[in-house]
């Protein structure tokens, strides 16, 4: 993970792990796909590396989970102690 601007990001394998272990790196690179998302990620290329803000990927995440569609994800206290914190 690298901070910018106040901001962390990430690998889609990176940000992928943080979110926890329902959130896979397909989903990640799907929810920056601009064809596929109303809103999506933001992206950043530095070479061949992509970079993902890994907020906006915690709030997608929580969109996702809230709308209810979709498969059941499991809760990961984890993430939600470390988010409170």
């Amino acid at each position: 993970m690298i901070r910018l601007d106040g901001r962390q990001y990430g690998t889609a394998p990176q940000i992928a792990a943080a979110l926890g272990p329902d959130i896979t790196v397909a989903m990640i690179r799907n929810w920056a796909n601009p064809d596929r998302e109303p809103r999506p990620l933001t992206r950043i290329r530095t070479g061949q590396t992509v970079y993902y803000p890994l907020d906006e990927a915690q709030a997608k995440e929580a969109e996702k989970y809230l709308s209810g569609l979709g498969r059941k994800r499991r809760l990961d206290e984890r993430a939600l102690t470390a988010a409170s914190y």
